[in-house]
């Protein structure tokens, strides 16, 4: 599945503050890529866990303090 980051920003928008992308998204972890840009893209079965890889700057925006 590919979201764009946009609704991402929205998804994480409509969240409390502290809220990790992982518990957004309901994926074990979320990986970061320096070449994806508009999209996070999630994968249901790597290893039998739900993962997501998003935009290395999305990914950091919303790291856990």
């Amino acid at each position: 599945m590919r979201l764009a980051r946009e609704a991402v920003e929205k998804l994480m928008a409509g969240r409390p503050s502290g809220t990790t992308l992982e518990e957004a998204l309901e994926v074990f972890e979320v990986f970061a890529s320096g070449s994806l840009r508009d999209e996070v893209y999630i994968l249901d079965d790597v290893s039998g866990k739900r993962i997501a890889i998003a935009p290395t700057a999305l990914k950091e925006k919303y790291r856990p303090a």
